[in-house]
């Protein structure tokens, strides 16, 4: 028994470990606005921690059993309170340095353990060779299973605050399972405290931990959460005050239903004054249902929504405030959904579509960079039918400057008549679109031409001919300033990355 304890204990701390992990730069990306950025930095910090952990190892030189049952109880502590800690810290506007520090101090102490493990194998008459092998075989699998079941199964399940602290949960188990397999003489009333007491933190932030975190998030937003889901893919919160209505995902704004009609209709109706009779609609993204409610309002149209979570377009079908702000667009016999990746759908569908309308996050980090990437756009432009329109929502053009001209290049490099537009959304500011065509059928001045006469021929809050005529229009310094340095963005050179960033680092 003494020989499985170990590398039970092992495949345990290599799975917890990388919960942990992945749980805080979850939370940083949620907090910070940078998936990426989160995954990336804190990953690399955990990892070199890790090395500077194991090297410390070194120095003990006897007592491996208790000072690893004393390693596993503070990092069981760390673990369980890591999102909560992060919650706490967002609020003194100070989240990647609590990041830093939980990541770095957690590798630090699971690079010190694994060493201890290996020694505590070794004096128990594991030779050498057996020992590596079944040390590193089980850390690497027990992180393989943290790999596997982090998305999928533990993040919608239990959300992104008690999945760090099931991690937690587990670590206390192992140090409990050591401490009774060696029984250590020294210090056992000490250790038998710390695991009591890690176990009362453990149970209290499990009890309170998600409370804490929405009183915190709470404060992140200007008025009341009437609800907040956790899905395998982002944050979801609705927001409420005197009958109005925000939505967040992952802490950022996606409208707000005193204004979102300025932005839903910009983005709908002007492919609509080019392409009157379309019937097949493709919606890139879209989940909340309120593009679909514009287009529904043509009767031919008919709408294939792709949106990549699931519970979102299932919420916009089923919450009573979204269903009530998308007038139940979702669930119209005309419209199909499709949960899938905007990028490898298209790349498998073999449909021409008469409008394309691509209303997709910001390009904030990689995953959605490719939506914004030349390659995207020619595919795009090769699934458009004869007189097809695709209209992107493209950022800001004033606050995003750079990077909505890197939109409108990348749009114009795949070899389709281009009309940027804008309008002003107060939620939002100044916002951008790009409309675009096959070249040889439309030139960018007929676009325009077009968009000139257009007359809605549906029912619209705010757009008529003269709001359209202005939103073509664009003052000096938009798109034909010369210290605009925007470039085509690649798939494998995304570099709206760098522009969205540095934009909107620029304008705050």
């Amino acid at each position: 028994m003494r020989r499985l304890i170990p590398v039970l204990a092992i495949f345990a701390a290599g799975f917890c470990g990388m919960i942990a992990e992945y749980s805080v730069s979850t939370v940083a990306g949620y907090l910070v606005g940078n998936s990426a950025a989160a995954f990336t930095i804190l990953i690399s910090t955990f990892m070199f921690c890790m090395g500077i952990g194991a090297v410390a190892s070194e120095k003990v030189a006897r007592d491996e059993v208790r000072i690893f049952l004393f390693v596993e109880i503070v990092l069981s502590i760390l673990c369980a309170t890591s999102a909560v800690f992060l919650s706490r810290a967002a609020v003194i506007d100070l989240t990647w340095e609590a990041a830093l520090l939980v990541a770095g101090f957690i590798g630090l102490l699971i690079g010190f353990e694994v060493p201890l493990l290996m020694r505590i194998n070794e004096q128990h008459g594991v030779l050498l060779k057996e020992n590596v092998a079944r040390v590193f075989a089980a850390d690497y699998m027990g992180s393989f299973l943290a790999g596997l079941l982090f998305v999928p199964v533990l993040l919608p399940t239990l959300g992104a605050v008690l999945t760090p602290v099931l991690g937690g949960a587990i670590n206390l188990a192992v140090a409990a399972s050591v401490f009774w397999a060696f029984r250590p003489n020294r210090g056992a009333r000490v250790l038998v405290f710390g695991m009591t007491m890690a176990a009362t933190i453990i149970g209290l932030t499990m009890v309170y931990g998600e409370t804490v975190v929405l009183a915190d998030e709470q404060k992140q937003y200007e008025d009341p959460i009437v609800y907040r889901e956790q899905t395998a893919y982002q944050t979801i919160a609705i927001t409420e005050l005197n009958g109005e209505n925000c939505l967040y995902l992952n802490g950022q704004t996606q409208f707000c239903s005193i204004d979102e009609a300025r932005y839903h209709e910009l983005l709908v109706h002007p492919a609509f004054a080019l392409n009157p009779n379309a019937r097949r609609v493709l919606v890139l993204g879209g989940g909340d249902g309120l593009a679909t409610r514009e287009i529904l309002k043509y009767e031919n149209a008919e709408v294939t929504l792709v949106d990549l979570d699931p519970r979102m377009t299932e919420l916009a079908v089923e919450n009573p405030i979204l269903a009530g702000l998308n007038g139940g667009s979702l669930a119209n016999p005309r419209v199909r959904v499709v949960n899938a990746d905007a990028f490898t759908w298209l790349a498998n569908d073999a449909t021409l579509w008469d409008v394309v309308l691509v209303d997709l996050p910001d390009p904030e980090h990689e995953a959605l960079a490719k939506l914004y990437s030349l390659e995207f756009y020619r595919m795009v432009k090769y699934h458009l039918a004869p007189g097809g329109v695709m209209t992107t929502q493209s950022t800001s053009p004033y606050h995003a400057r750079e990077a909505f001209a890197t939109i409108v290049q990348t749009v114009q490099a795949a070899d389709l008549s281009v009309v940027p537009y804008r309008v002003n959304v107060p939620t939002f500011g100044d916002w951008g679109f790009t409309m675009a065509t096959r070249r040889e059928e439309r030139s960018a001045k007929q676009m325009r031409d077009a968009l000139d006469a257009f007359e809605p021929r549906v029912p619209t809050r705010i757009l008529n001919r003269d709001a359209m005529q202005a939103a073509t229009r664009f003052e000096k310094g938009i798109l034909d300033d010369a210290s605009t340095k925007a470039s085509v963005n690649r798939l494998m050179r995304p570099t709206i990355l760098a522009a969205y960033d540095k934009s909107w680092k620029a304008s705050d």
